[in-house]
């Protein structure tokens, strides 16, 4: 992936601040064959490539090839890189990171996570969908609410509500353009 990633992007540095982006690849790479071989196991995924690998099959190059490049067209299209930490207000990043508690402590949040991943599949999004599909999940829970307490929050939401009242915004990302995701560049690590 690396070497595909350095022949499209020349200032690619994949030991660098760039090392992410491989990740982020991989991680869409592994979801989007999970969806469409209709596997529910993920971890069996890399031994199935490693096996194509192996074979050195030119079918397998040339897909990933062409899914590779459909991938960086998604990058530039929904991911915004920023330098520097944007000026959000307190009070709605206190409301983000209480619907992001909400949602790991809820009960079936993997599933839910999970149908909304292949929804987006499905719909045409391969990058960065775990990071939409979170996104979509945490903004929902905010519209649902969670004002008072975590506990009583939690009881009332139900995932299959919350992926219903999402399935039409799934469907519509897919025709929409613009940035859904923002990742911020943390440099000077070392």
């Amino acid at each position: 992936m690396s070497r595909e990633l350095n022949a499209r992007i020349p200032q690619f540095h994949p030991y660098g601040l760039d090392y992410d982006m491989i990740s982020f690849v991989y991680r869409d790479l592994i979801n989007w064959f999970r969806v469409k071989w209709n596997i529910e196991d993920s971890y069996s995924i890399p031994s199935m490539l490693e096996g194509y690998i192996e074979e050195d099959s030119e079918e397998l190059n040339v897909f990933l090839s062409l899914w590779l490049d459909s991938w960086l067209e998604k990058w530039r299209e929904r991911v915004r890189i920023l330098h520097k930490k944007p000026q959000v207000p307190e009070s709605r990043l206190e409301q983000a990171n209480k619907c992001m508690r909400i949602f790991r402590k809820m009960d079936h949040s993997t599933e839910l996570k999970d149908a909304l991943i292949r929804r987006l599949i499905n719909h045409g999004e391969i990058c960065m969908t775990e990071q939409i599909a979170e996104n979509l999940i945490v903004e929902e829970i905010g519209r649902f609410g969670p004002r008072a307490d975590e506990g009583k929050e939690i009881a009332n939401l139900n995932p299959v509500e919350i992926l219903n009242s999402l399935m039409p915004r799934t469907y519509r990302l897919a025709k929409e353009k613009g940035p859904l995701v923002y990742l911020r560049l943390k440099t000077g690590a070392f």
